[in-house]
């Protein structure tokens, strides 16, 4: 009873802050924990990313300061003071490539696999795959094989005599992450873990139905798009293009001959994506255009974002079939991000993959909630990851269990 009620003592008082690095916006929630197993929104911010430029810090007093006006605007929100924050980033910041490792269990004979040498085998991997100047954030397994003869997603408790893996590394520049935690330490708080908000976001939304049936994940940002793609349980495509809601608003900016700030202003007010390239609107909107109002056929609108729409579509489309999967997706796809909100782009990804398409999760009382996914995904994993190292729920019987299995393990490496 005691226990229960530290924990639960323990539980009320966690919180956890999401923090998405974006190359247009910085975007944070606090999230309060509500029980073991749940996560309670408390507040999201989202403020201009400056002092951050072609995936690099180049004014460190600047971005640090847009950090701390996002970061401080929680507090002040929620009235919660926190110190660390779970980075999540993506984009051009991360590179994805795949590497293996062999690694000899025995001269002679065979012994049977532990986790252990699952572990090594999966470090070497890692070391062979990344680059000195490089940090790896995950490695995502494709399958082991033991003596070139058997395949297997999990290899404990198979005789051999050696072990290979296949896996998918996601790196990092060093000195980029290096000044990145730098900036949010002088606006006053502690990175505590970085994640790459492609696999949170995964991990939050997708079920394991979905990534057993097959899905596609797409995240539409500002500058970039992202899509991941997973099958059997595993991620078997990453692949990511320069390009975003950002190019829409550049589009029609070009065409109606507007500032980009307009641009934006009548994209999330007007924009819509029509259900067919043929369709037509000639409803009129008035724009404001130098000192007089001047109306605008909203078909005219639709028309300058139809290029983006189909070259979002064809990325989505490519990247299905470079994964080898495009036919065995069945629980079709997945869209987050802040240009995923664009009326009707869902609808018309739909028609034209013939697959089904859904907005990412949705959250009570926040109406953008998809441009927040990342921030609340990392969040989520920061949680995730605490709870794993701080509490293990397995029962007694449970301890007795894997020190039998551990003496067991001892017993097959040595003897």
């Amino acid at each position: 009873m005691r226990m229960k009620r530290f924990i639960g003592q323990f539980f009320s008082e966690r919180h956890f802050c999401g923090l998405d690095i974006g190359s247009e916006k910085i975007k944070a929630c606090l999230s309060r924990v509500q029980d073991k197993d749940n996560l309670e929104l408390l507040a999201v911010y989202e403020s201009g990313t400056r002092g951050f430029k072609e995936t690099s810090v180049n004014d460190i007093s600047e971005f640090s300061s847009a950090i701390g006006l996002t970061l401080d605007a929680l507090v002040k929100k929620t009235q919660v003071r926190f110190h660390d924050v779970y980075l999540g980033i993506g984009g051009d910041l991360v590179e994805t490539r795949k590497s293996r490792a062999v690694i000899p269990l025995v001269e002679r004979g065979n012994k049977l696999i532990t986790v252990h040498d699952v572990n090594e085998a999966r470090h070497q991997a890692r070391l062979l795959g990344a680059r000195l100047d490089e940090e790896v954030l995950h490695d995502f397994v494709q399958q082991f094989k033991v003596d070139d003869v058997n395949i297997a997603l999990n290899p404990v408790g198979l005789y051999g005599r050696k072990l290979e893996v296949e896996v998918v590394l996601v790196v990092s520049n060093v000195t980029r992450l290096r000044n990145i935690g730098k900036a949010v330490k002088q606006a006053g708080f502690d990175v505590n873990n970085v994640f790459f908000n492609g696999y949170v976001l995964a991990e939050s939304l997708l079920d394991r139905r979905q990534r057993t049936e097959g899905v596609i994940l797409v995240d539409l940002g500002a500058r970039t798009t992202q899509v991941l793609i997973f099958k059997e349980g595993l991620l078997k495509h990453y692949v990511r293009d320069s390009f975003g809601g950002e190019s829409m608003t550049s589009r029609i900016a070009e065409t109606l001959g507007i500032p980009l700030e307009l641009a934006e202003d009548i994209k999330k007010s007007y924009a819509r994506v029509a259900e067919n390239k043929l369709a037509t609107n000639n409803e009129e909107i008035l724009i404001k255009k130098e000192q007089a109002f001047v109306p605008v056929k909203r078909a005219l609108l639709n028309q300058a974002i139809e290029s983006e729409v189909d070259r979002l579509i064809s990325f989505i489309s490519l990247a299905a079939e470079a994964s080898g999967f495009k036919d065995q997706l069945k629980s079709g796809v997945v869209m987050v991000g802040g240009g995923a909100l664009l009326p009707g782009l869902l609808e018309r990804v739909e028609v034209s993959l013939a697959m089904p398409v859904i907005l990412g999760r949705s959250i009570s009382g926040l109406n953008n909630a998809a441009t927040f996914c990342a921030a609340t995904s990392v969040a989520e994993s920061g949680y995730k990851g605490t709870m794993r190292y701080v509490f293990d729920t397995r029962k007694p019987k449970d301890w007795i269990e894997h020190f039998r299995q551990k003496a067991e393990e001892l017993c097959n490496e040595y003897f």
